[in-house]
């Protein structure tokens, strides 16, 4: 007989609480469900050398899982997992009734023996299969563990698990244009979503400061656009510099590789090349093609310098579209995050004499209206490659930097784009989404994880709710999620960005994936030392440093 809990935990005299009683209580996100076997059912459920998984559906997908899933724990436990006979059985099933759920949901049924993973898609095995893991001793994730001396328990008794997630875009962002990382470490970072149930990592590939993929009809974007010969240091407009040059870019077979290495663990790449701001790098590749009205010598070394394409020149959407098509080429996820934001219209196109008559000559009244033309111009070539746009909120043509807008914009964004709400007023996001525009949510001063922890400690970005207050409940479903951020301008190696990430992505993975009812800090503390071990285990550095 199974019993419904509610992470029961054990509390010591002094009121202080330990760790979790039940493995299941290791699970970040938090499940929906879990059912445990009474006190009188003293067996455990392991794995062990007798341990097999099979999987009789004829669905390729369900078969290409279940041998990722082998894969993924036998490197592990250093268990086979595979062969004739055995003693216990780890059993995959396609159950169509959890396609209620959606298409990530997935049940656990696990006796002394006999683990049962039921799902309507091969996304829900992948995420049944992290939290086995999740509830394994942390010597999983550790490849240098002694795996022959570790009892690889799952659990002190049976039980029955569902899950499902609450929104379907649980996002984190990484930048790197700012500073490059490399393939293994994006590659890592992937591994963490995954365990986390994060499903779309929001690359950030292009900016003022560089330019970080190969684009093979224009080489010069990497061959100089990736590089900068300094760097500023310490904070915006600080005068100070590392004094060495910083450089670094994915060739498209690297790209390749990353996303497949993504698709395997369920997580979408969603690439941004910003425009028409944060474009100095292309810019000052391409002189020649006078992407912008006020070009610049150099990629800029100071994060406060920038430039713009020029939205009034066929040549823009000529490089543009050209660009474009090597990226759908590159990411089948459907959708191109085309930035959009912080584009400083005084600076870059007020009072450049073609602009202002463009402008006039075509009854555009106000220049975040040219910037919702520039959009859709973008968009409508997507549309025709089998993609739609995602952007900063700036987008719908709201000048919430008032950078010299002149005005509310009077024209109309097209409604297929996904709006990104990161800055101004709430009042915008519900706008769009009465416009019937679907909104991720990462508002800055909640989601930044490139905030040090006192302006973004764990405790707040828990708290997160990404759906927005007074929304009607019709228009609710219209917040298809959220993201997490971390900007890298002053970021520059990968302890200190792993510093910022962990344990914090944690707190946004389960926002995404737990029911709100459901979510409690407390709760989520007593869990988070699981994950900390793993952490630990992969070496890989979190939280504050000592």
């Amino acid at each position: 007989m199974l019993h419904a809990v509610s992470h029961v935990f054990l509390i010591l005299l002094s009121g202080v609480c330990c760790m979790p009683v039940h493995a299941q209580d290791q699970i970040i996100p938090r499940p929906v469900s879990v059912k445990i076997g009474d006190g009188n059912e003293a067996t455990p459920v392991k794995l062990d050398s007798g341990t097999r998984i099979a999987c009789r559906e004829k669905d390729a997908g369900f078969q290409r899982q279940t041998r990722l899933l082998q894969q993924f724990l036998s490197d592990g436990t250093g268990l086979p997992l595979k062969g004739e006979g055995g003693t216990g059985i780890i059993r995959i099933e396609k159950d169509d009734s959890l396609k209620q759920y959606g298409p990530e949901a997935y049940r656990l049924e696990a006796a002394p023996g006999r683990i049962v993973v039921k799902a309507a898609t091969p996304k829900g095995v992948y995420y049944a299969g992290q939290s086995l893991a999740q509830m394994l001793p942390a010597a999983f994730f550790d490849p240098g563990a002694d795996k022959g001396a570790v009892s690889w328990k799952v659990a002190e008794k049976p039980f029955s698990m569902l899950d499902y997630p609450r929104f379907a875009w649980r996002a984190f962002m990484l930048d790197e244009a700012r500073h490059f990382f490399g393939e293994e470490e994006v590659k890592r970072l992937i591994d963490q979503m995954g365990l986390l149930k994060m499903n779309i990592l929001h690359w950030h590939l292009s900016d003022d400061g560089g330019w970080r993929i190969q684009i093979k009809k224009y080489p010069k974007l990497t061959t100089v656009g990736s590089r900068r010969r300094d760097t500023e240091i310490e904070t915006w407009g600080s005068g100070k510099y590392e004094g060495k040059p910083h450089e670094g870019f994915y060739t498209q077979e690297q790209i390749r590789r990353i996303v497949r290495y993504a698709a395997d663990r369920n997580v979408t790449i969603v690439p941004e090349i910003d425009v028409p701001g944060h474009s100095a790098a292309a810019i000052v590749s391409y002189p020649e093609l006078k992407l912008s009205a006020k070009p610049l010598a150099e990629v800029p070394v100071s994060f406060n310098d920038g430039a713009a394409f020029d939205p009034t020149s066929e040549r823009t959407y000529q490089f543009l579209g050209d660009v474009m098509t090597e990226l759908v080429s590159l990411f089948p996820g459907g959708i191109i995050h085309i930035g959009g934001d912080e584009v400083r219209y005084k600076k870059y196109w007020e009072g450049v004499p073609h602009i202002e008559a463009f402008m006039k000559k075509k009854g555009i009244k106000t220049y975040p209206d040219l910037q919702i033309m520039f959009t859709n111009r973008i968009s409508a070539m997507l549309a025709k490659k089998g993609c739609r746009v995602i952007g900063w909120n700036e987008i719908l043509g709201s000048d919430v930097h008032h950078d010299g807008g002149q005005g509310a914009a009077l024209g109309k964004l097209d409604g297929k784009a996904i709006i990104h709400f990161w800055y101004g007023s709430e009042k915008i996001a519900a706008r769009a989404i009465k416009d019937g525009h679907q909104v991720v949510n990462s508002t800055a001063a909640m989601t930044y994880i490139n905030k040090d922890y006192q302006k973004i400690p764990l405790s707040k970005s828990y708290s997160f709710e990404p759906v927005f207050a007074g929304l009607k409940p019709e228009h609710q479903r219209n917040v298809i999620g959220l993201g997490c951020q971390v900007w890298t301008e002053w970021i520059p190696d990968v302890e200190k960005l792993h510093r910022h990430v962990f344990p914090r992505i944690a707190a946004y993975a389960e926002t995404g994936w737990t029911r709100k009812e459901d979510k409690d800090f407390q709760d989520f503390q007593r869990r988070l030392p699981g994950y900390e071990k793993i952490l630990d285990a992969l070496n890989i550095k979190h939280g504050e440093e000592k």
